[in-house]
């Protein structure tokens, strides 16, 4: 079985990518764990699971919006950045 990799380009996840109206907005994750990082594109310092979520506080349209910035809330309980395009819809 051939490993699938994807270009540093298109790096966010296939599901719901966060907008500049999601700002405030407190959406759910999709993935089955999604790294929170203490910066933009930084060493992850913990995981948010399925179904836990998110409070993005800032997109960052001017980088292609591959991180949101906001609050990790169940198991995290802390302020940092996702890869966007995790969310559910």
């Amino acid at each position: 079985m051939l490993a699938v990799t994807q270009s540093a380009a298109y790096a966010g996840g296939p599901h719901r990518w966060a907008q500049y109206s999601d700002v405030g907005n407190r959406l759910t994750v999709c993935a089955q764990t999604l790294d929170v990082r203490s910066s933009y594109g930084g060493t992850p310092f913990a995981q948010l699971t399925s179904g836990q979520t998110f409070t993005v506080y800032q997109n960052y349209a001017e980088f292609g919006s591959e991180y949101v910035r906001g609050f990790a809330w169940g198991n995290v309980n802390a302020e940092g950045y996702v890869q966007n395009g995790w969310f559910c819809w």
